[in-house]
């Protein structure tokens, strides 16, 4: 797979573009099985158009930018990981737009006119929720309107379910603070993904016998609730088993920063100043305040045992 090409724009585009695409526009935070549903809508579209699929997205959270609410500056998936997935669906191109005010104020036809047509747009794919324009006035419907004025075919992708409930990057983050990893991984069709480089801690793990690569995240990614989980780790492209830590360290510190310690399993080479890639699989236990570090090296051994009966053909 090539790597994908990630356009972003602060303004609209002054040259207009002769390549023709079929755009997949949205939030796409996550990709998640319901965004991919519209991805793969506008891929097959582009196929058969003989046309390059892309997609078009925001930065920051739409709703980060309209309310503050801090929420939404943590996202599931950062922008150059969306690329990299929408890449892996088919998508050659990301286009991601500056959500800033004049962006925001903006009307359909605005939109369409600066946007869309000077970037080749062809035919547009939205899910059914998709909404845009000053205070979201605007729906898929009116685009499906505007789209005819202008020779632009218009898809609206009806909601996809999961148990009942239409699939939303809202409920994935609810999950994730459940702590419910099976959930999220079904939600997104692949596990939960942290990306961050490994920094130099206290070493107290090593001293007890489970060294932990302490990370600092590359991105400001939405966290699943403090504990301990079964995760796998990505060291330039060789996948390992691992226990992760996120938390306080109650047995430790009275108070601090939440940090992130991933102890590998039948690990321990130096990898400060490494980037490592960790995907979040089940959640094991909540964050406890051990007697000592010998209650707390007990309690770990028994952490090493779930992450090795949970995959136990990976080391």
């Amino acid at each position: 797979m090539n790597k994908p090409l990630l356009i972003q724009l602060s303004e609209p585009p002054v040259v207009a573009q002769t390549e023709e695409r079929v755009f997949a526009i949205g939030k796409f935070d996550g990709i998640h099985i319901a965004h991919q549903t519209v991805i793969r809508r506008a891929v097959d579209i582009s196929i058969l158009l003989q046309a390059s699929a892309a997609i078009f997205t925001f930065d920051p959270h739409p709703r980060y930018a309209l309310t503050g609410d801090e929420r939404f500056a943590q996202l599931l998936t950062p922008l150059h990981e969306r690329a990299e997935v929408a890449a892996t669906l088919g998508m050659v191109t990301t286009v991601v737009a500056t959500f800033d005010r004049p962006f925001q104020g903006q009307t359909a036809r605005e939109f369409v006119c600066q946007y869309l047509l000077p970037l080749g747009a062809r035919h547009l794919v939205v899910g059914y929720d998709f909404r845009f324009g000053k205070n979201g006035r605007y729906t898929p419907e009116d685009l499906l309107n505007i789209g005819k004025e202008f020779g632009l075919g218009v898809d609206i992708v009806q909601p996809i379910d999961f148990d009942g409930i239409p699939v939303s990057s809202s409920m994935i983050r609810e999950e994730l603070d459940a702590g419910d990893l099976a959930q999220v991984t079904a939600l997104l069709g692949r596990p939960y993904r942290l990306r961050g480089i490994v920094v130099k801690g206290d070493q107290r793990g090593r001293t007890i016998g489970f060294p932990t690569a302490n990370l600092a995240l590359s991105e400001n990614y939405v966290l699943p609730k403090l504990g301990v989980y079964v995760v796998d780790v990505w060291i330039t492209g060789v996948q390992k088993r691992a226990v992760m830590n996120i938390g306080k360290r109650p047995t430790v510190y009275d108070a601090g920063a939440v940090t992130i310690e991933v102890h590998i399993l039948a690990f321990d080479d130096d990898l400060y100043d490494q980037q490592i890639v960790v995907d979040v699989l089940h959640y094991v236990r909540g964050e406890q305040k051990f007697a000592g570090l010998q209650e707390l090296q007990g309690q770990l051994r028994e952490d090493a045992q779930v992450a090795r009966a949970w995959h136990p053909t990976l080391s």
